[in-house]
């Protein structure tokens, strides 16, 4: 997804989901920061990896001081699972800003795309609500221009 927005290979990416077990920061054109975070729900790693990925993140959020956005990337496919859920919980108790973006639109059927919205429709109404397919280049743009990266 970030190669994708940046339009470039700033970042590495895995055929395995999950890998990124680090913060990553990159740096768009037009000055803004993207913050990749670990991966906390779909990958198959141990309850002890798990903990310290959770750590990471709770440690971004209560210490970033700068403005902060929070991006969920749900599988179009799989829709929300409960740790994604837990995930929105927590970022929505720290008073963080999310929007969410509903990924791979090109690898769900009609009912999955239509269930994983109805599910993102209903969090609170001020999110953003992103479809898009970085194989087909759909929905890009749209964030691109939103966030004005």
């Amino acid at each position: 997804m970030i190669n994708a927005l940046a339009k470039t290979n700033l970042a590495k990416t895995s055929s395995t989901p999950g890998r990124t077990r680090l913060i990553n920061y990159f740096e768009t054109t037009n000055k803004k920061i993207i913050v990749d975070l670990p991966g906390y729900g779909y990958a198959k790693i141990s309850k002890k990896d798990q903990q310290k990925i959770a750590g990471i993140i709770d440690f971004y959020f209560r210490n970033s001081k700068t403005n902060k956005i929070v991006c969920f990337l749900i599988d179009a496919k799989v829709g929300f699972s409960a740790i994604d859920l837990e995930m929105i919980e927590y970022v929505e108790s720290l008073s963080i800003k999310f929007d969410i973006i509903i990924t791979k639109l090109d690898k769900a059927n009609q009912s999955q795309r239509h269930l994983v919205k109805k599910q993102a429709l209903t969090f609170k109404k001020e999110i953003n609500i992103f479809l898009v397919s970085s194989q087909k280049k759909l929905g890009l743009d749209d964030i691109i221009e939103h966030y004005q990266l």
